[in-house]
């Protein structure tokens, strides 16, 4: 794939995120049950992490940048956990909110052993 590929993967789920979470309450199935919803929102934003993680992959971006851009979205994953505290019938959680910094945290930690063991194969 082409690097705009990987970037508009990169940015439109990152858009699928913020549509979904402002979703009203009433209209989203109960996930609450067994934890599935931190299943969820480990998931979908440890999908992000690796559309990330590719198009830093893709673009050859140094290890600086990266850390910064993960930041800025452990940031944004803060902010949509907050956001939803305005949407009626959706709630805060820190649990949702420890959930998503995993899912991305998890996504770049694989990223970066990636980097080092294709160094060692050099």
């Amino acid at each position: 794939m082409k690097i705009k590929h990987y970037q508009l993967l990169f940015w439109g789920w990152m858009v699928l995120i913020w549509i979904l979470s402002s979703i009203p309450g009433s209209g989203i199935p109960d996930l609450n049950k067994l934890g599935a919803d931190k299943f969820a929102h480990f998931g979908i934003y440890f999908m992000w992490g690796v559309w990330a993680s590719l198009y830093f992959l893709k673009r050859g971006t140094k290890t600086g940048h990266t850390v910064v851009i993960v930041v800025i979205m452990l940031l944004l994953a803060a902010l949509d956990e907050y956001h939803q505290h305005f949407i009626p019938g959706r709630q805060v959680y820190f649990g949702d909110l420890l959930a998503n910094w995993a899912g991305l945290s998890i996504a770049y930690l694989g990223y970066r052993l990636y980097l080092r063991r294709r160094r060692e194969l050099q």
